[in-house]
């Protein structure tokens, strides 16, 4: 038997032909009833198994173009959240201004294709650049959470710059009393803010972004309190200690939200308003 399976994988070829050919000749001289059976015995032995791969992959298919477009629809769901919670904080005069409130920005969506070759990185480089609308100074976001910005951008890749950097500084707020704090990392990359130390937090209080600095829209969400350090000695701050919205570690997929950086359009008032001046 060994001799034939040699046969068999030796000669794949001319087995495959012999076998069509024998297959033929049985199905022209065979009855009605037994061409029926031969069919079925075929559709079970060999179709079948190759009907279900194919099946296979059309579904993986699928499922990974459903997660891609569910992926976006949370960010912007998340984006238009966030619209909402700064809406809805002002005083509206009447009910249309409700109905005109519409998602604000647009989204990029992109890959990390390349790290900081550190053990600990803060920057990344990812696929979307110039030629997809992508700017310098554009706040970048995964799953509704804070990454960081974009800090360089070439025609086709980005390098965005994490939160977590010690020369980054973001305007946060607590959102149920409003307590407005600065975020701030340490050198291994912990987050902190200081408050005010008569202000009312807890631990798992979310903080989101202020909307001030002119980079992070208003509104999206930076992390959680996981630790106060309360004031000493009468001083008027204390510190909070904060867990990120994001899995740096696990992060491969971003969004780029496409908002025009408010110090940047108020510095081309400056210069058309110097060039007016001379």
């Amino acid at each position: 038997m060994y001799w034939i399976w040699q046969f068999v994988v030796s000669h794949r070829n001319a087995t495959s032909l012999i076998i069509t050919v024998l297959l033929s000749l049985a199905m022209m001289s065979a009855k009605k009833q037994d061409q029926q059976n031969i069919v079925k015995t075929l559709k079970l032995t060999i179709f079948s198994p190759a009907q279900l791969l194919v099946g296979s992959i059309y579904q993986i298919n699928n499922i990974f173009a459903e997660n891609k477009q569910l992926r976006e629809q949370v960010v912007l769901t998340e984006l238009e959240n966030a619209v909402l919670r700064e809406k809805l904080s002002e005083i509206f005069s009447t009910d249309e201004d409700l109905m005109e409130i519409s998602p604000a920005y647009e989204i990029i969506p992109a890959d990390i294709v390349a790290r900081e070759p550190s053990f600990f990185y803060r920057t990344a480089i990812i696929n979307a650049g110039a030629n997809h609308g992508v700017k310098n100074s554009m706040p970048v976001i995964s799953g509704g959470g804070v990454v960081g910005k974009v800090i360089a951008v070439l025609p086709l890749t980005s390098q965005i710059q994490m939160i977590y950097g010690p020369e980054e500084h973001i305007s946060i707020e607590h959102q149920r009393t409003g307590t407005v704090g600065i975020l701030e990392a340490k050198v291994d990359g912990t987050l902190f803010a200081n408050v005010r130390s008569i202000a009312e937090v807890k631990i798992d209080d979310t903080l989101s972004t202020t909307g001030l600095g002119g980079v992070y829209p208003k509104g999206l969400k930076v992390g959680t309190i996981e630790r106060i350090e309360n004031s000493q000695n009468g001083d008027i701050f204390k510190r909070i200690y904060i867990k990120s919205a994001v899995d740096f570690e696990r992060l491969r997929k971003v969004f780029v939200v496409k908002s025009e950086p408010q110090w940047e359009a108020i510095k081309k008032e400056i210069v058309v308003l110097e060039g007016g001046a001379n």
